[in-house]
């Protein structure tokens, strides 16, 4: 049933693709994503790249398949020589360490890469269009379901840098911050401990048993609903602060539970556990509300089962077990 649910999103993706396709006669928009090796910017650059009016350009700090300039954006000259190779209309900065116990170990690092990176391009790149991806962790009330306008704290290091960031963007005229939920999804060339479904994925190849929280609820979308609303965001000149996630609210564990039953995988690999066996303190309830977006953007996200089965359709071919 749940990969049934999802060709009615399928065809309405296909539509916006054609048109895009058939946009022949304007300049070309050139759209520059950091952060192509990981979940988001590559998927991210393989979308955007299917409408014929857009040219992608992608950057990393290592190399990868949608990698065509290798830069440390953390270091100023870097930015500045990508630049003036590469003039662009609009930055997604997908970029940054997430990793919140590695951030909480190595602020420094953690600084750079989140704030000192976004810095270098906003003073480069002065007149350009930025969409930035923050994150819905920046909210801390106990009731969730959290609107853009409620409001933030940083309960670790990572939020912290985060709404620095946010800050920054803030202060750039046009643009776009978005606060997705957790983003799920599949690629072979995802690194596996940045990916929610592929950490999975590994724990039941490992036969090892991943512990999830029953106690901490969200509302996790899919990586191609980023994709499309993140189009729409800049091919309607959208600006301000927007929540990205799925319009149903579920905990980490009975996600986790949803999407091994979609697979068929074996669910002995789970456990249930609760937050407080977690090194870094991250909210109970961060659970937010898309409604904004969705209103801006006439677009309806789909429900969880949708987008489980658009997971479901996109590991077709591949051999998920081994």
């Amino acid at each position: 049933m749940i990969q049934a649910r999802f060709h009615d999103w399928i065809l309405s993706i296909l539509l916006s693709v054609m048109i895009g396709a058939y946009g022949m006669g304007n300049p070309k928009k050139r759209v520059l994503i950091t952060g192509t090796t990981g979940l988001v910017g590559h998927r991210l650059f393989e979308y955007l790249k299917s409408f014929t009016d857009w040219e992608i350009i992608g950057t990393s700090r290592s190399s990868g398949e949608y990698v065509d300039h290798i830069v440390d954006l953390t270091n100023l000259d870097c930015v500045k020589a990508l630049s003036k190779s590469s003039p662009v209309d609009v930055i997604i900065h997908t970029a940054a360490l997430s990793k919140t116990d590695e951030c909480e170990n190595n602020k420094e690092k953690c600084y750079a890469a989140n704030v000192t990176a976004t810095m270098n391009l906003r003073s480069t790149y002065r007149s350009t269009k930025f969409v930035y991806f923050s994150t819905y962790a920046v909210y801390n009330t106990p009731e969730g379901k959290c609107e853009e306008t409620a409001p933030t704290s940083s309960t670790n290091y990572y939020i912290e840098t985060k709404l620095q960031s946010e800050t920054l963007m803030k202060a750039t005229p046009g643009s776009v911050i978005f606060r997705p939920s957790v983003i799920f999804g599949f690629t072979m060339f995802e690194r596996v401990s940045k990916n929610y479904f592929m950490q999975l994925l590994e724990s039941v190849n490992k036969k090892k048993v991943m512990r999830s929280p029953a106690d901490q609820y969200f509302n996790p979308v899919h990586v191609d609903v980023v994709a499309e609303i993140t189009r729409r965001a800049i091919e309607q000149d959208a600006t301000g602060i927007y929540n990205l996630g799925s319009n149903e609210m579920i905990s980490k564990y009975e996600f986790n539970k949803k999407i091994l039953q979609a697979f068929q995988f074996d669910s002995h690999f789970l456990e249930s556990t609760d937050s407080s066996s977690l090194v870094v303190t991250r909210p109970n309830n961060g659970t937010i509300s898309s409604d904004k977006v969705q209103h801006t953007l006439n677009y309806r996200i789909p429900d969880l089962d949708q987008m489980i089965g658009i997971l479901y359709q996109s590991t077709s071919g591949h051999t998920l077990i081994s």
